[in-house]
């Protein structure tokens, strides 16, 4: 027998409606965006903090008025107000950011790794290694002029340089920078993957609110953060999974697989929620996919230098090398690190040996059945590396908050749910309670 609890009209008018919310979380970002500007040390931080609290504290004012005004469509007005916001938080601080370095023709109006992105897809679209720098007896081999050391790596796998590529046309102009693709693959693969989900449309707008409109993901839009087009391609994998397309899913993991290191962990426990249309486990055949994806990339340059290539991707990224990589926070971790000679190794190879064997155990007893499930774990996973790794940046908060987000937009809910418990009398039931007065 199934009990379907109703809230009580108190607790109901206790709870905040949707736009005050957005109000609250908006005029938060405006301070957050204010406080960037006056104290971070990068200049695309300031600049984006600088041109966009203003358009966070509108979007704040609108969503308390209409949340008072309380509009009959209320989740269209939502997504107006998010699109705006996006518009004024993201798009055009990132024009303004654009146009500004190409201006000045320097790097203070963009995030480092665009800059090291569109040196790598350079070198590539000249035929050449995009990596070059080497520590040879503490020398470094490699370092471009008028750039700090570490920018001289490039800590990602090859297909990430495809991102510079449209930098290397000269009649593009400012618009061969290298962000605004990052940003036109992130905005358009998020579409993607909603459509693929099928979510609530309360979930996907928070889900697009934290990749595309609030700080978790705007200023990466609008400096140039690497991982939001990671993020987004890893969105469009794991909803094809959800939807039990595995070899199309494949496809999309494999090759975010083939440009950064840290997506591999969600890509790995992807495997144990593989399923195609019928409902048979296809882990083996999705793992030979994203493989071969990954070798296709991979090998050839592994094999160009190889020594070159896992300093750049391995040693660098881990502070394996005696160039220091900038990341840095003051997570517990780097704390350590910093103040304890020798403790760097140390904590990589601790985290090696207490935490394998304690996720090998977890996915004994609890393996995950869902997609909802893979991307908690993971997100679990990312906080405790980030708290625990010698390099981090607070920045990769970016990752655990969007999976969470993710695990809430793929967990069955409504009917599913009910149907599964109760049959179909529960959806029945649920329904005409729901239209009670």
């Amino acid at each position: 027998m199934t009990t379907v609890t109703l809230e009580s009209p108190r607790l109901r008018r206790l709870r905040c409606s949707p736009l005050a919310l957005d109000g609250i979380v908006f005029a938060i970002s405006a301070v957050f965006a204010a406080s960037l500007w006056s104290v971070s040390d990068l200049s695309a931080h300031r600049d984006w903090g600088r041109d966009s609290y203003a358009g966070y504290a509108a979007c704040a004012l609108a969503a308390f008025v209409l949340a008072r005004v309380r509009p009959r469509r209320v989740l269209r007005a939502r997504v107006l107000l998010a699109a705006v916001c996006f518009v004024l938080v993201a798009l055009v601080p990132m024009i303004l950011m654009v146009r500004a370095r190409a201006e000045s023709r320097s790097e203070l109006h963009v995030l480092p790794e665009v800059a090291v992105i569109e040196r790598a897809g350079n070198r590539l679209a000249h035929g050449r290694d995009p990596y070059v720098a080497e520590v040879i007896g503490h020398r470094l081999i490699g370092q471009v002029p008028g750039v700090p050391r570490y920018e001289a790596f490039f800590p990602y796998f090859p297909a990430m340089a495809v991102f510079g590529l449209p930098s290397t046309i000269s009649w593009l102009g400012a618009l061969g920078d290298g962000r605004l693709w990052m940003a036109l693959v992130t905005v358009g693969l998020l579409f993607v993957g909603l459509w693929l989900a099928r979510a609530p449309p309360d979930r996907a707008l928070r889900a697009a609110q934290l990749l595309c409109v609030l700080p978790t993901g705007a200023i990466f839009l609008a400096g140039g953060g690497d991982d939001l087009p990671i993020l987004a391609i890893s969105f469009v994998g794991l909803a094809l999974h959800h939807r039990r397309r595995p070899a199309t899913a494949a496809l999309a993991l494999g090759l975010v697989m083939a440009m950064k290191l840290t997506v591999w962990p969600l890509a790995a426990l992807s495997l144990f929620v593989v399923r195609d249309a019928s409902g048979r486990r296809v882990s083996a055949k999705v793992a030979a996919i994203m493989a071969a994806i990954v070798a296709v990339f991979v090998i050839p340059f592994a094999i160009w230098d190889p020594r070159t290539f896992v300093v750049n991707t391995i040693a660098f990224p881990l502070g394996l090398s005696s160039v220091n990589s900038p990341a840095a926070s003051p997570l517990p971790g780097h704390v350590i690190a910093a103040l304890v000679p020798g403790a760097h190794r140390a904590l990589l190879i601790g985290l090696a040996i207490v935490g394998s064997p304690m996720l090998a155990w977890w996915l004994w007893r609890r393996p995950p059945r869902e997609v909802s499930d893979v991307c908690r774990l993971t997100a679990v996973i990312a906080i405790i590396v980030m708290c625990l790794a010698p390099s981090t940046r607070v920045g990769y908060i970016v990752y655990p908050v969007n999976l969470l987000a993710w695990s809430w937009l793929f967990e069955r809910t409504g009917a599913t749910q009910l149907t599964a418990v109760g049959g179909d009398g529960a959806v029945e039931q649920a329904k005409a309670q729901r239209a009670r007065p």
